[in-house]
């Protein structure tokens, strides 16, 4: 059941963490299906550790919507199931065009509040029972992390709950744009396309030393494989349809060092990693404590 959007608006420092996330590159957040959004195996996880945090606030006297949930960036997929849940949730991203934007896809809008900010400079005022993150740790880079999840930790109550969902590598990975179209023709190219390349291709032309890789060198690789023939014309758009030409950097942590980071700050709970084929445990969902 659809519900009336209730939202609340607090404005800071609108400067972005993060370059080219440029106010047109959210209208093309539509192409964008998993592994960039949250699976449906994630979402159950999330959903259940919520659940947990209301059982907890209700046991000690207070009421469901007492929680506070904190969401940094706007993503539809924890907005929706907030209103789903019916709990208010605070959004926390560097422009509200953005925020706004995608709105149009929440179904169950639940009672909102949003913060315009930058994550390395803004801290919220208020304090969370559980704080989402999905990708945030790929979009800093790895210099400004520890900035970052130290911001979080100073966030959080005592037993708050830090779930970012993280694309990650292992050290023996390596691909070419050819390894990465081999292996999805083995699997089966009736397999959704995206679902099942993009990861991959990102780390085709991941720079290691840089540790990040910048989104137009995707964009080679793939018209590279298109311009020899390996890349359907229908594939091709695909990947266009998702902006890849473009100056924008994205960051594939280590796994080990991921861990590593998050240990700075937080006590590791758990690390789920999506039950759904495509994922190939290569996409991590922390829970985290505070230290």
């Amino acid at each position: 059941m659809k519900k009336k959007e209730n939202k609340e608006s607090t404005k800071t420092s609108a400067k972005p963490a993060t370059k080219d996330w440029s106010s047109d590159f959210v209208h093309y957040w539509k192409n964008y299906k998993v592994p960039a959004r949250a699976s449906p195996s994630d979402l159950r996880l999330i959903k259940k550790k919520i659940l947990e945090k209301i059982a907890q606030i209700e046991k000690a006297g207070g009421k469901k919507d007492d929680i506070k949930v904190l969401v940094l960036g706007a993503t539809p997929e924890y907005r929706n199931l907030c209103g789903e849940l019916e709990i208010p949730v605070t959004l926390f991203d560097f422009k509200r065009y953005n925020y706004e934007y995608l709105a149009a896809e929440v179904n169950n809008k639940p009672k909102e509040k949003f913060i315009e900010g930058n994550w390395l400079t803004t801290i919220p005022e208020e304090k969370f029972d559980v704080v989402l993150a999905d990708n945030v740790l790929d979009v800093v880079m790895r210099n400004d992390i520890p900035t970052l999840l130290k911001n979080i930790s100073n966030t959080l109550k005592k037993e708050g709950l830090f779930m970012p969902r993280t694309y990650i590598r292992d050290k023996d990975e390596h691909w070419t744009g050819e390894k990465v179209i081999e292996e999805y023709r083995k699997e089966g190219s009736k397999k959704p396309f995206y679902t099942w390349v993009i990861r991959n291709f990102y780390l085709s032309a991941y720079d290691s030393k840089k540790e990040f890789v910048v989104l137009k060198e995707v964009w080679k690789v793939v018209s590279s494989l298109h311009d020899k023939g390996l890349l359907t014309d229908e594939e091709l758009e695909i990947c266009r349809n998702i902006s890849l030409n473009r100056e924008f950097k994205f960051h594939i942590p280590l796994r080990e060092d991921l861990d590593k980071m998050l240990k700075q700050f937080f006590f590791i709970k758990e690390i789920f990693f999506g039950t759904e084929p495509y994922l190939k445990g290569k996409l991590s969902l922390h829970v985290l404590v505070k230290k």
